[in-house]
């Protein structure tokens, strides 16, 4: 009893210390009910280093293991969460049939339904984690041969052997490539393992005292460890187990641990456990997987979410070259754009990653990727670009964007270049962009420079209705004081 005491105390540890650390990721937008692209700016999150301030003196080695687990999976989940918030910013939505009382929601080659299932799985509601994974099925996604396969292991869980069988027969014979193929393999022989007897679902509890052992193991001996790790890898165990394998693995210093995850990787296991698996190789330290090893990886798959991992390699280790390559080779649009956003966060300094999406700006044909292009650079401050642009671009939505992304800047900084942009402009529309973005930099001095000098009625009242929401502005309500007398 006082060991099993022992464990729960070291699994709750490393929860709360992240609750005091870290500030929860922000609510995920709602979807908007027209089309729109807002401009999102969320700080890249770094690697989160254990500081003796955060760990109770008392912690022993395993449960700073543990926490250094807790904090690299939660700074994960909250990258992802970045990433997908970006991309909100810049794809459109789309709202699939809606199932029960609640529409199924996702934006355009999003796995949200079967994200929503490894969730489930991962927490063990296995009847909810089906439901999930039937969806993509019928929806003959792109993850329907991983849908198949969890949903067996899902059906193995609940003890019902028959059912996982059927399904993953269903899986060889529809998907007879799928990279799922060997786990279906040794689930099949768990199954058969299993015949007659009663599964519990409670033995998945089961993984935590099994990860517990092994990282205990890995410090006192790690040569024993890395088999034991290879055996959860390969068998037939939670995803989530072994993804926390992968983790341990991470953190050895042995050799054979390298190539192991290398190996995953490169593909040598399923696009799940090969995704996560990228996230701890693409560190850029001397244990992490070179630019020329993740460039081997990109190009031998055409999974996007594999290609978005290494992207997002790229990006954790600051490499702008492999980026702008991404960022410019390949048809979809959407693996490029990522490459766009992780260019912005990934510059060591933002001069270095403007002229990157600057050099991609010159030479892209896709209106769209243009656009969010003209967005990550609003966000890296390039004032000098965007007035370019602005100058020289012909199509008027493009010169808007150009002119939005300028706006969300301080403006010290770029109101006195609306200003002056705003006297050599023609185009209304482009005009009634400036004064939004004036307005929404409080800029009551440009607005009130520019309101003086305009002709047009509708273009004056829609600058003197910005100047009356800005109360606290002296040069508004001076106006304000000048219209009235």
């Amino acid at each position: 009893m006082k060991h099993l005491l022992m464990i729960v105390a070291v699994l709750v540890v490393p929860a709360s210390v992240w609750a005091q650390v870290v500030p929860p990721p922000p609510p995920v937008p709602t979807v908007p009910a027209v089309r729109v692209a807002p401009v999102l700016r969320l700080a890249p999150l770094a690697p989160l280093p254990i500081s003796p301030m955060w760990i109770d003196p008392a912690m022993g080695d395993l449960q700073v293991v543990i926490a250094r687990e807790a904090l690299e999976s939660a700074r994960i989940a909250m990258e992802d969460q970045r990433v997908g918030l970006e991309a909100m910013a810049f794809n459109e939505w789309t709202q699939l049939p809606v199932r029960g009382d609640l529409p199924e929601l996702m934006f355009a080659g999003s796995g949200s339904a079967y994200d929503s299932g490894i969730s489930s799985l991962s927490r063990r509601d296995y009847e909810r984690a089906i439901t999930r994974f039937e969806q993509v099925i019928e929806q003959k996604s792109v993850r329907a041969d991983g849908a198949m396969y969890h949903k067996a292991y899902a059906l193995y869980r609940l003890g019902r052997a028959s059912d996982a069988t059927t399904t993953l027969a269903e899986l060889k014979k529809a998907h007879a490539k799928s990279a799922y193929l060997k786990d279906a393999t040794v689930l099949e022989a768990a199954l058969r393992e299993s015949a007659g007897q009663d599964i519990d679902p409670e033995q998945a509890d089961d993984d935590e005292l099994k990860l517990l052992a092994l990282n205990a193991l890995q410090h006192t001996d790690p040569e024993r460890a890395l088999p034991l790790l290879e055996g959860v890898l390969k068998g037939a165990n939670s995803l989530k187990l072994k993804q926390r394998a992968i983790f341990v693995l991470a953190q050895s210093a042995q050799p054979r641990a390298r190539e192991v995850l290398m190996s995953i990787a490169k593909g040598g296991a399923n696009p799940d456990l090969q995704r996560y698996a990228i996230r701890y190789v693409g560190t850029g330290s001397k244990k992490g997987a070179t630019s020329a090893e993740l460039r081997a990886i990109y190009d031998s798959t055409s999974d996007a979410d594999i290609k978005r991992a290494v992207i997002q390699a790229w990006g954790q280790s600051g490499d702008l070259a492999a980026l702008g390559w991404a960022a410019s080779s390949g048809n979809d649009v959407a693996i490029r754009s990522t490459a766009v956003s992780q260019i912005s966060s990934a510059g060591r300094d933002n001069t270095n990653a403007s002229q990157e999406l600057w050099s991609l700006y010159q030479k892209e044909q896709d209106r769209d990727l243009k656009m969010t292009i003209l967005s990550r650079l609003g966000s890296l401050g390039a004032a000098d670009r965007l007035s370019e642009v602005i100058k020289s671009e012909r199509e008027p939505e493009i010169r808007r964007r150009a002119i939005r992304s300028l706006g969300s800047m301080r403006s010290d900084k770029s109101g006195a270049t609306l200003a002056d942009l705003y006297t050599r402009e023609s185009d209304a529309d482009n005009k009634k962009a400036i004064i939004s973005a004036l307005g929404s930099q409080n800029n009551g001095e440009a607005l009130v420079a520019i309101a003086r000098k305009e002709s047009n009625m509708a273009l004056k009242r829609e600058i003197v209705s910005r100047l009356s929401n800005m109360s606290r502005n002296k040069a508004a309500m001076d106006y304000m004081l000048e219209i009235i007398k």
